[in-house]
């Protein structure tokens, strides 16, 4: 009897049908292929000192000037941070602190409590921030609460414990109120006439969403000067751009009151704000779920993303179809701020490298427009309007409909459309920056598809992978079809990519179920072109830096993962397998083969299990040997198959298992032709 290696080359192929395959690995799960060998991949361990609330879109880490560790999240809730091991949240507010007198209500026996606020201007699932409130009804409201609208003056939330008795117009006379902003979406959806519209998007068609502000009072309330604006109470308009009453600008208020040519903040006393001095501008924003005017049927609803970057030290927020935020690391337990004087609309941002522009992607003008861009001047992140003494401006591009994506890379930024990708090289004034058509049909399925690694960057179209190098290439995949086949297209805008680059891997996590978040990975080992894939509840993924020394992945219930840490999945087993396709011993021919044993090449802590499928002919039942159990000591397995084709797998399911397979050999010899 001879004995023959079982040589089989690095990487999935799963595109191919069983027996084209051949002696390839054909699937696997939670397996990653090192020098063209098939291992199990590193484990994980749970952060158990906090969690992130909401599904998590976008990760941030760095470390600031006095060496504090900063590790930013944001999801479709909120805006939280871990600082130096606490977490906070720096979730920005929609509107300024209001006083409410007597707001509150209870039911005996009941934790529902009803806030009355005239023109709340919030929705269902928005954050609310109380202060000040004395007892009634045997409880105090104080702090954060989620809340449900009842009407556009009324809204319920639930207090921790119940009331003790039934009241009305409880709480005193000093109750503030804040609204943190809308809760989003971490799906999308399709908007069909009334109601439909994008968060933070202004009403299209005739109707106009900005106005110039020419006054504002210091009074309670205050009263804003707007001829002939377009605003009914109710309305949310985020104000920009005034000078003098700079504590107004880059907050959302409620229009109460209004007249043809004035309207209220409701619920604000500008009493003692600076006085205003001239300019401003009011812009109607939308929560999710608002109303909008019927000609926007047919309106793609987007989930609500993040945008995450860097300004020194300081953390740049941008919330897709929202505002631009900072937060300001000299006071860490503070509340992110709108970035004064940004677009009121991006669809995301960054900070370009070397030249240190805030750059806003899908910036509104006016108005929103997803193929615009916005810049601040160099070094000030505060001035956008552009001038012979600075450097800010802006580009539309000509291409496409909507931009989807930004990357900053080697000596250039990266923008991809919907339909064609940019170059955006700094350049200096007058121009500031200048543009390149460097591809067309290659857009990217998300926002963060898109990776750079060393100035070489990797995406996830809509069905093909790519590569930039220079120029735009196919990057060819055995596994294709596999995610293609299997992601869905209504939530291919949580598709997430990170670098594992102890591995030399690239990760893409992508959902395949409706309306739930990503629970697949496909993974591109850039060094030896292998692929690999398997199932992970992870929404984003942050390779190691220098004071986070795993990388890590969080879930989409906000439990953050240490990564290539131990072997197991926390505290319980981590399963993995890999298996081949279909193929024939070499120089069986027509005969069929007798295979009696296997000698194991492979390095085992713990043990692994491998199990032989045979058959006889194409449409023959497969004839199962095993699992057979090897550990370190095997030195061989004996069993007796007899067959014409066969397909092996290797897995392991057991705590602290860990495993590298080598080339084993099989022993076989001809058994006849039947």
């Amino acid at each position: 009897m001879a004995l023959v290696k079982l040589d089989i080359p690095g990487g999935i192929v799963s595109d191919r049908s069983e027996y084209s395959t051949g002696p390839r690995w054909k699937t696997c799960e939670k397996v990653r292929f090192q020098q063209g060998q098939p291992e199990k991949i590193g484990g994980w361990v749970e952060e158990g000192s906090w969690s992130f609330t909401g599904q998590p879109s976008d990760v941030c880490a760095w470390q600031t000037v006095d060496g504090s560790s900063v590790l930013a999240v944001g999801t479709d809730t909120k805006l939280q941070l871990v600082y130096n091991d606490e977490l906070l949240d720096i979730t920005p507010l929609r509107t300024g602190a209001s006083s409410l007198n007597a707001p509150f209500a209870t039911a005996n026996e009941s934790a529902t409590v009803t806030v009355t606020h005239a023109g709340h201007g919030s929705s269902s699932g928005d954050y609310v921030v109380f202060a000040g409130a004395t007892a009634g009804g045997g409880i105090t409201v104080a702090g954060e609460y989620i809340l449900t609208v009842v009407n556009a003056n009324t809204y319920t939330i639930q207090h921790s414990s119940n009331a003790t008795s039934t009241t009305s117009s409880q709480g005193g006379s000093s109750v503030t109120v804040s609204y943190l902003i809308p809760t989003g979406s971490f799906t999308s959806s399709q908007g069909l006439g009334w109601g439909a519209g994008t968060w933070g998007s202004a009403r299209s068609g005739a109707i106009k969403v900005t106005d110039t502000i020419t006054g504002i009072t210091r009074a309670n309330p205050a009263v804003v000067t707007a001829g002939s604006h377009p605003f009914s109470d109710g309305d949310l308009v985020q104000i920009t751009a005034v000078a003098g009453m700079v504590q107004v600008n880059g907050v959302t208020f409620t229009v109460a009151n209004k007249t043809t040519n004035t309207f209220e903040l409701a619920g604000i006393n500008s009493s003692a704000y600076t006085t205003y001095g001239s300019a401003g501008t009011a812009t109607q924003q939308f929560g999710w779920n608002s109303a909008a005017n019927s000609d926007q049927s047919d309106v793609s609803l987007e989930p609500s993303l993040w945008s995450l970057s860097l300004w020194g030290e300081d953390l740049i927020a941008t919330q897709r179809n929202g505002g631009t935020y900072t937060w300001d690391a000299s006071t860490p337990t503070a509340r992110a701020t709108a970035v004064t004087n940004a677009p009121t609309i991006s669809k995301l941002s960054l900070v370009s490298s070397p030249s240190r522009h805030l750059i806003c992607f899908g910036a509104e003008a006016g108005t929103a427009d997803p193929l615009n861009i916005r810049w601040s001047d160099q070094e000030v992140n505060t001035t956008w309007a552009a001038a012979l003494s600075n450097t800010a401006g802006s580009q539309r591009l000509q291409q496409g409909t909507k931009i989807i994506a930004a990357v900053q890379t080697r000596d250039q930024i990266l923008i991809f459309t919907d339909d064609s990708l940019h170059s955006m090289q700094f350049i200096g004034p007058p121009f500031t920056f200048g543009f390149r058509i460097m591809g067309t049909n290659c857009a990217p399925v998300s926002q963060h598809s898109v990776v750079d690694q060393n100035g070489v960057v990797y995406w996830m179209g809509n069905n093909h992978f790519y590569v930039y190098d220079g120029t735009v290439k196919i990057l060819p995949s055995p596994v294709r079809d596999h995610v293609f086949n299997s992601i869905d297209s209504d939530l291919d805008l949580l598709t997430y990519s990170g670098l594992n680059r102890r591995f030399t891997e690239i990760w893409w996590v992508y959902a395949t179920v409706e309306n739930q978040p990503p629970d697949k990975y496909v993974i591109y080992n850039w060094k030896t072109t292998e692929w690999y894939f398997g199932s992970l509840d992870r929404s984003v993924w942050l390779d190691e830096i220098s004071w986070l020394t795993e990388p890590i992945g969080i879930s989409s219930s906000g439990k953050l993962y240490y990564h290539e840490t131990g072997n197991n999945d926390n505290v319980v087993p981590l399963p993995c397998s890999v298996e081949t396709g279909v193929f024939e011993i070499p120089n069986s021919g027509e005969d069929l083969f007798l295979v009696d044993k296997l000698i194991p090449d492979a390095s085992i802590t713990g043990s692994l299990q491998v199990t032989f499928f045979v058959r006889k002919y194409p449409s023959a039942p497969e004839v199962v040997k095993g699992p057979f159990t090897l550990t370190s000591s095997t030195e061989k397995t004996s069993f007796r198959v007899r067959g014409r084709q066969l397909r092996l797998k290797i897995s392991s399911s057991d705590l602290s298992d860990q495993w590298k397979w080598g080339t084993p050999r099989i022993r076989y010899r001809r058994s006849g032709k039947r």
